[in-house]
């Protein structure tokens, strides 16, 4: 597979698991007035990787992020994870986020974006 590819099947697979988290967060009373805090993961190959997307991330945004080595009996490579500052969201901000995050560990280390979740207030 190419990296464009990889990049549009990451993107994509995201993309269409929004509108389902997106319904379940509303089952549980959130609205688009709802500020809500979004955690996020990705993975990286390697440690420099890891590190020039923490380093990214940092400077264009607000969030608290963090990287170290992946754990477990088949753990291989680094995670980044991260939170957002609480802010309302809709499903038209959280896709154009997503979109921006999987582009963002993409270009900044060849991270892939692994998800996001949110916990509801």
């Amino acid at each position: 597979m190419s990296e464009q590819t990889d990049y549009e099947h990451v993107l994509g697979t995201q993309l269409r698991m929004n509108p389902e988290t997106w319904a379940a967060l509303q089952k549980r009373g959130v609205t688009e007035s709802t500020p809500l805090a979004l955690d996020f993961s990705y993975v990286a190959e390697t440690e420099a990787a890891a590190k020039e997307l923490v380093a990214y991330l940092r400077e264009e945004t607000d969030y608290a992020v963090s990287t170290e080595a992946a754990t477990g009996e088949d753990a291989k490579g680094w995670t980044v994870e991260g939170t957002t500052l609480p802010q309302p969201l809709s499903l038209d901000v959280i896709d154009e986020w997503v979109g921006w995050m999987v582009e963002a560990g993409e270009q900044h280390g060849g991270c892939v974006f692994d998800g996001w979740g949110a916990l509801v207030p």
